[in-house]
C-alpha cells in the first residue's frame, strides 16, 4: 500500500508534472508520435461510444418505456422466421379485454406499408407518411403534444393528428388548428384533433400523421380476421405485472381465434425490440445487436492498439532515462514514486491525446452521421465529461503502467555502471505486445476483405429479375381510376420501354398467402406462400424469365382465373409437369399456365421462398406504378412522366422512387459496416505500425554497439538490414498464424446470416499476408536503415 500523503509529497507530485511536461517538451519526435498514435486510437473509440449510445437510447425515452410491450407472434410454419412482428388487427383488443394487467392497447398498421399520401389543405397538396393507430396509441407512446389531448386525439374515425412539421407545411402555424379539415388523398375530409412534435432519431417510430384504425377497419375490413396478418400490437401493462405469467396467458389467443395451431402470441419489451429484431414485413430478418457487439469490441480492440503503441515507444525511450532513474533512486526515491512519475507522465500524454481526440471527433462527425445515418451532435453534459474523464485515466494507467514497472524496477547501480542487461521476460513481453498488435490488425483486414467481397456479392447478384432503370410511383386518384388507360398513355412517352400496375414492393415481403393448396398438400399444414399480383405486362416490365409455360397475354381472353407460381413453389408442391394443373386459391380453381424461375424477392439473407403471381384487376387501392425506362436520359423521360401525371392527376404531386435504390437499402447495414471497418482496420494497422517503430528504434539503441562492430570488419548496409529485419518479420508471421484461423472462424460465423454467401478462399489471406509483410518492412527499413548509416566510430565511442 502506498503510504500516507503530506503536503511535501504534493510538493513532489507537482515537480513530477513539471520534470513529464520537460521530457515531453524536449523529444518532440516521442511526444508527436505518443500523442498521435494515442489520439488517433480515442477519436475512433469516441465515436465507436457515441454511435452504441446513440443506438442503445432508440426507443428509451417514452415516459413508461419500461411497461410498454409489443405483442409478436411465435410461428413454426416452414418458410417463416421464428418470430413476426405482424398479426391480426384484432390482437391487442382481445389481450386488453382478457388481460387487466393491461392499461392501454392498440394496433398499429405503420407507415412502411404505404408510399406518402397526399394531404390538402387549400391550395397546398404536401406527401407525407402517415399510419393507422388504436385510439390510445398517444397513451401509450408518450410524443409530445402541441395542442389535442392525448385520450381524445384519435377517438372519432374523421379525425387525424399531424406533426408540427407538417401542420406549419399546410397551416403555416402549430396554433389554433383543432377542428381544420386536411383532404386526404382528394377524396376525404378529416378534422384535426391534434399537434404532435415529430419524433426525433432516437424514435423507431418515424411518421407525420395518424389516422384512427377504427376508420382502417371500416375501409380494409381485412385487418379485423384472425388469419389475416400485418397490424402490430402494442400494450402498457401496469406496474408489476409477471410478463412471463402474462406471456403464458396470451400464448393462445391467436390459435384459439384462428384456428392455426402454428401461431402463438408473446409480448416482448418494445425498447428492447429495437437492437433485437429486424423485422421485414413481419419476417425476422436479423438483429442489431451484433453490429452493436462488434463494433464495441473495435473499440477496445484499437485502444488496446494504441495503449500497446504508448507502451512500446515508451520503453523504446528507456535507455536515455536509466540514468535519471539510478540518480533518483541513489538520491532515495523509492520505486512507488518512480512508478507514480511516469503513470503521471502517462496521464498527462492521455489528455492531451484526449483534446486532439476531441477536435478530431469534431472533424469527423459530420461525415460519421453522413456513413452511419445517425444525427449525433457532441454537446458537453456530464455523462460526457465523466466518459472522457474515465476514458482518459483508464488510457492513462493502461499505456503507463508497463513502461512505469519496466523503468522503475531498474537496479541504481547496474545503471550507473551501465551494464543493465534485458531479461528475457522483458524482451518476450514486449514482443509479445507487437504480435498482440498485428494480431488484432491481421484479423480486421481479412474481415474487411471478407465484408467487401460478400456485400459486392449481393449487390452485384442477379436477383432474377431487372431492377436497373425502373421507377416506382402511386396508383392514386384519376390514375387509379383509370389505371390501364393511364398506362397504355405513360408506354406512348419516348424513352419509356415498358410499364405496369401491381401490389407487390419487388422488396422484401408484402402479402403472404395461406390459402393455396393442391393435390397432395396436407389439410391441417398451413403453407405460406407470397403473393404477387399484377397487371399484363408485369412480368414482361420486370424483367423475369419463364422456365416453363407463358406469362399472362390479351390474346388468351381472360386469364383471371390462371395462376403462374415460381420454381421454388412447384418443388415445394412436388408437382410434375406442372402446366395445365390446377389448384386451388382462397377455395376457387386456378390453372397454371406458366413457372417463373426464381426471383429474390427478400434479401440474399434468405433462401428464395415459394411465391405465386396472379392476374390483379385494375383500381385496387395498393397499386403501385413499375415503369421501365431507357438508360441515358432519364431525367427528361421522367419529366415527360411527371407532366403526364400531374395533367391526368391534378393536385397530386409526383412522388417516385428508383426500384434499383430500394434493392441496394437491403444491405445498407452491411455496406456501412465494410465502410467503417476499413477506416477502423487502417487506423489500427497505422497505430501499429508507431508500436513496431518504437520497437525497432528500441533495437537499434540496444545494438548500436554490435552493429559498429560489424561495419568494422566489413559488415553491408544490406545485411545489417536484413539483420534488424528479421526478427521483426518473425514476429510478424507469428501474428498472421494466430490470426488467420480466428478471423476464418469470425467471418465464417458472419456469413452463415446469408443464405447465398461467398467462399473464404486462399486469396483473402495471401493479401492479408503480403499487404501486413510489406507494410512491416516499410515501417522497420526506416529505422534500420537509419542505425545501419551511423558511423561506426560514434556507435564505439558511446560505449
Amino acid at each position: 500500500m502506498f503510504p500516507y500523503y503530506n503536503y511535501t509529497d504534493f510538493i513532489m507530485l507537482k515537480n513530477y508534472f513539471r520534470i513529464a511536461w520537460r521530457n515531453m517538451i524536449r523529444d518532440r519526435q516521442f511526444t508527436f508520435l505518443n500523442v498521435f498514435g494515442l489520439s488517433a486510437g480515442l477519436a475512433c473509440t469516441l465515436l465507436i461510444w457515441f454511435w452504441v449510445n446513440d443506438e442503445l437510447s432508440i426507443d428509451k425515452s417514452f415516459e413508461k418505456d419500461g411497461l410498454i410491450y409489443q405483442l409478436l407472434e411465435h410461428r413454426k410454419t416452414p418458410g417463416q422466421s421464428p418470430a413476426s412482428d405482424e398479426s391480426s388487427g384484432m390482437l391487442a383488443e382481445v389481450v386488453a379485454q382478457r388481460m387487466p394487467e393491461v392499461e392501454y392497447a392498440a394496433a398499429l398498421a405503420p407507415h412502411e406499408w404505404f408510399q406518402k399520401f397526399t394531404l390538402s389543405a387549400g391550395e397546398k397538396n404536401i406527401k407525407a407518411y402517415g399510419q393507422y393507430a388504436g385510439k390510445d396509441y398517444f397513451n401509450i407512446f408518450s410524443f409530445r403534444l402541441i395542442d389535442g389531448k392525448k385520450d381524445q386525439i384519435l377517438a372519432a374515425k374523421n379525425s387525424i393528428a399531424i406533426s408540427d412539421e407538417l401542420a406549419l407545411k399546410l397551416f403555416g402555424t402549430t396554433a389554433n388548428l383543432i377542428g381544420k379539415a386536411i383532404r386526404f388523398q382528394h377524396e376525404r375530409d378529416f378534422f384535426v384533433s391534434g399537434v404532435f412534435e415529430k419524433p426525433g432519431p432516437h424514435s423507431s417510430q418515424q411518421f407525420d400523421f395518424v389516422l384512427s384504425f377504427e376508420y382502417m377497419k371500416d375501409v380494409y375490413p381485412w385487418v379485423t380476421s384472425w388469419n389475416n396478418t400485418g397490424p402490430h400490437n402494442f400494450v402498457l401493462l401496469k406496474k408489476g405485472t409477471d410478463i412471463d405469467a402474462f406471456n403464458k396467458r396470451i400464448a393462445g389467443i391467436v390459435a384459439e381465434n384462428s384456428n392455426d395451431t402454428t401461431r402463438s402470441a408473446f409480448a416482448a419489451p418494445f425498447a428492447e425490440n429495437y437492437l433485437l429484431y429486424t423485422f421485414s414485413h413481419g419476417s425476422q430478418t436479423g438483429s442489431k445487436m451484433g453490429y452493436v457487439k462488434l463494433f464495441s469490441l473495435i473499440a477496445i480492440f484499437i485502444l488496446a492498439i494504441a495503449c500497446i503503441n504508448f507502451m512500446n515507444l515508451s520503453t523504446a525511450k528507456a535507455s536515455g532515462r536509466m540514468k535519471e532513474v539510478g540518480i533518483k533512486k541513489v538520491m532515495g526515491a523509492e520505486r512507488w514514486q518512480l512508478i507514480l512519475q511516469f503513470l503521471s507522465e502517462s496521464i498527462i500524454y492521455s489528455a492531451i491525446a484526449m483534446i486532439f481526440a476531441l477536435i478530431l471527433v469534431l472533424l469527423l462527425l459530420p461525415s460519421f452521421n453522413n456513413l452511419t445515418g445517425k444525427e449525433i451532435v457532441l454537446s458537453v453534459d456530464p455523462k460526457l465529461v465523466l466518459t472522457m474523464a474515465g476514458i482518459t485515466i483508464v488510457t492513462g494507467l493502461l499505456s503507463g503502467s508497463y513502461p512505469a514497472l519496466y523503468l522503475s524496477g531498474f537496479n541504481p547501480i547496474s545503471i550507473l555502471k551501465g551494464s543493465l542487461q534485458t531479461s528475457l521476460a522483458e524482451l518476450l513481453s514486449r514482443r509479445g505486445l507487437v504480435v498482440f498488435q498485428f494480431t488484432l490488425s491481421a484479423l480486421l483486414i481479412v474481415s474487411v476483405l471478407v465484408v467487401y467481397r460478400q456485400v459486392q456479392f449481393v449487390q452485384s447478384t442477379n436477383p432474377g429479375y431487372n431492377k436497373e432503370n425502373v421507377i416506382r410511383f402511386n396508383s392514386e386518384g384519376n390514375v387509379l381510376k383509370s389505371e390501364d388507360v393511364f398506362m397504355d398513355q405513360v408506354k406512348k412517352i419516348p424513352g419509356v420501354v415498358n410499364a405496369c400496375y401491381t401490389w407487390h414492393e419487388m422488396i422484401g415481403r408484402n402479402y403472404g398467402d395461406y390459402n393455396l393448396s393442391w393435390e397432395g398438400k396436407n389439410p391441417n399444414e398451413a403453407v405460406y406462400l407470397e403473393g404477387f399480383g399484377g397487371g399484363y405486362g408485369f412480368i414482361e416490365t420486370m424483367g423475369m424469365h419463364m422456365a416453363a409455360g407463358r406469362a399472362y397475354s390479351k390474346a388468351y381472353g381472360d386469364e383471371t382465373s390462371k395462376i403462374i407460381l415460381n420454381e421454388a413453389a412447384i418443388k415445394m408442391m412436388q408437382i410434375k409437369d406442372p402446366i395445365g394443373k390446377t389448384v386451388q386459391y382462397v377455395g376457387k380453381p386456378r390453372q397454371i399456365i406458366g413457372v417463373v424461375k426464381d426471383f429474390h424477392f427478400e434479401s440474399l439473407h434468405e433462401v428464395v421462398k415459394p411465391c405465386f403471381i396472379t392476374l390483379d384487376a385494375p383500381g385496387n387501392i395498393w397499386h403501385k406504378m413499375m415503369v421501365r425506362i431507357k438508360g441515358g436520359d432519364q431525367e427528361a423521360t421522367i419529366n415527360s412522366i411527371r407532366h403526364l401525371y400531374e395533367t391526368y392527376n391534378p393536385g397530386f404531386p409526383f412522388d417516385y422512387n428508383f426500384l434499383d435504390e430500394a434493392y441496394q437499402k437491403q444491405y445498407l447495414t452491411e455496406t456501412r459496416v465494410g465502410i467503417l471497418s476499413r477506416y477502423f482496420a487502417g487506423l489500427a494497422i497505422l497505430i501499429s505500425c508507431l508500436g513496431l517503430f518504437g520497437l525497432a528504434t528500441f533495437t537499434a539503441q540496444k545494438r548500436r554497439k554490435e552493429i559498429g562492430i560489424r561495419k568494422v570488419v566489413g559488415a553491408s548496409v544490406n545485411s545489417i538490414v536484413v539483420m534488424l529485419s528479421k526478427d521483426f518479420l518473425k514476429l510478424v508471421l507469428i501474428s498472421v498464424i494466430i490470426a488467420f484461423p480466428l478471423a476464418w472462424w469470425f467471418m465464417y460465423q458472419w456469413l452463415q446470416s446469408f443464405a447465398y454467401r461467398i467462399d473464404i478462399g486462399p486469396e483473402v489471406f495471401l493479401i492479408t499476408g503480403t499487404c501486413v509483410v510489406l507494410i512491416t518492412l516499410l515501417t522497420i527499413s526506416i529505422q534500420a536503415l537509419k542505425a545501419a548509416l551511423v558511423n561506426p566510430v560514434s556507435s564505439l565511442r558511446s560505449e
